[in-house]
């Protein structure tokens, strides 16, 4: 494979705060979200004895904006970290951020959300000790024990980042450039921007049939998704022009995105065709409003929002298995649902925020959940202002 010298980076581009805010933000909804998941009448790993239906019209819509918010992200990331960087030391460092931690999680991180779901539903009983072998039987979940469960959403990354190295390498070609401008030009005129939807439409009606199981081969529709999203992502970090067009165009952005939220909201109100198609741009069109609002409002990275962006990814990592582990502890507490929901989503947090907190200042753990050593984040910060530690994820 070629390695093409990486193009230059604008200096109004050497770091974007406005993607490490939403990045931030996405993280904390996940985080709410997965408490809530504990709480609502939806099939998950542990269930509160009383279940809040209150929480799914609110989790509804967080399901369908979390996750592709954060995978265009990541596509966005993965342009502007070419800006530096050749493909060869892109893939390195995508092994390194991305391929580590889900190797650690699923051996470290994942275990304990198994065991809990196991003495919970009265599947196994013993300690931890006693259980955690069945880790290295490599039987995948349910069956075994060896899953990566949230993590997916780092797998699937790290397998388009791969599939993607040849398009990447073709894109830093010099010969390729006016075709990139070309097409910027093009998404910048008119509505042009809001036909990035249309894959994602195509994908979900051609393979309407098969469920979202994450689990990577057997997950057809949910990985074209995803993948569209990621080089839908790309495309937008290879399109500085059309940031300020969707800057421009954000309260048109923004009442067109809330019309088709609140018609499209009642899911599976409508046939196959037009709630796919409703459902797509209604997804694409939330991705741009947030993209643009945040482009216009989060122009400093500020260093409340360095310390948050870095500890996001720890947090990622490990926020779902302290949820599962405190939820646990704290289910029988004699206190209603919703106290008992807040305590939840507090302590869990306060637990995750204080891990990852282990996590960013411990040198040595610091690769397992895809954090430059500090040493060498140093040398980086000090040769290259834009190598945020939150693009890859």
């Amino acid at each position: 494979m070629s390695t093409p010298a990486p193009f230059p980076a604008s200096p109004s581009e050497s770091h974007r705060p406005d993607l490490d805010w939403l990045r931030v933000v996405a993280i904390l909804v996940l985080h709410f979200f997965h408490t809530g998941m504990m709480f609502n009448t939806w099939d998950w790993h542990l269930k509160s004895l009383v279940a809040l239906p209150a929480l799914e019209w609110t989790m509804d819509i967080l399901h369908h904006v979390r996750m592709p918010l954060l995978m265009v992200i990541s596509g966005m990331g993965t342009a502007l970290a070419l800006r530096h960087r050749s493909v060869r030391a892109f893939a390195g460092d995508r092994a390194r951020r991305l391929l580590v931690p889900v190797l650690f999680g699923m051996l470290v991180v994942v275990p304990p959300q198994i065991y809990v779901e196991r003495v919970f539903r009265g599947q196994f009983h013993g300690g931890y000790v006693d259980f955690y072998p069945s880790v290295f039987a490599l039987v995948p979940y349910p069956a075994g024990s060896l899953s990566w469960h949230h993590l997916w959403f780092v797998v699937y990354l790290f397998v388009y980042c791969v599939l993607a190295l040849p398009l990447f390498a073709l894109l830093g070609q010099p010969r390729v450039k006016p075709w990139l401008a070309k097409l910027e030009a093009w998404l910048c005129r008119g509505a042009n921007v809001v036909w990035l939807a249309a894959p994602l439409a195509l994908n979900d009606l051609w393979l309407h049939a098969y469920p979202v199981t994450h689990g990577l081969l057997d997950d057809p529709r949910n990985f074209g998704h995803y993948g569209w999203l990621f080089l839908a992502g790309h495309l937008l970090g290879r399109a500085p022009r059309l940031w300020e067009v969707l800057v421009e165009r954000r309260w048109v952005l923004l009442g067109v995105s809330a019309v088709l939220f609140a018609v499209m909201a009642p899911e599976n109100e409508f046939p196959l065709v037009p709630e796919t198609l409703g459902a797509a741009s209604s997804q694409w069109l939330f991705i741009l409003t947030a993209l643009a609002w945040a482009r216009r409002c989060i122009q400093t990275r500020r260093p409340w929002l360095r310390y948050a962006a870095e500890r996001s990814y720890p947090f990622y990592i490990l926020h779902q298995t302290v949820i599962i582990v405190v939820g646990f502890a704290l289910l029988r507490l004699p206190v209603g649902p919703w106290p008992l929901f807040g305590c939840v989503l507090v302590s869990s947090f306060l637990a995750t925020w204080v891990l990852s907190e282990m996590v960013a200042r411990l040198s040595w753990l610091r690769p397992f959940f895809g954090l430059k050593a500090r040493a060498t984040r140093a040398r980086a910060e000090a040769a290259i202002p834009a190598a945020s530690p939150g693009h890859t994820a």
